[in-house]
């Protein structure tokens, strides 16, 4: 990895604690979507589909956002 490519890939990952807040808000409310979803029946590949992200991470964050709700 080039030294600039570094620089951009450390840049996006540094954030504000506003940012993060507001990412851990959007992540939370897409997860309760997805378990909504869920409930209606649907699988993980097509509530992919309708939110526009992949299968493998429709589940993970329905897993995560289980696993949080247990603590």
């Amino acid at each position: 990895m080039s030294r600039e490519s570094k620089k951009k890939s450390l840049s996006y990952r540094v954030t504000t604690p506003e940012e993060r807040i507001r990412r851990e808000v959007e992540i939370e409310q897409r997860s309760a979507r997805i378990l909504a979803l869920k409930a209606q029946g649907l699988n993980y590949a097509t509530i992919a589909i309708r939110l526009g992200l992949s299968a493998s991470t429709v589940s993970r964050l329905a897993r995560e956002y289980v696993q949080s709700a247990r603590n």
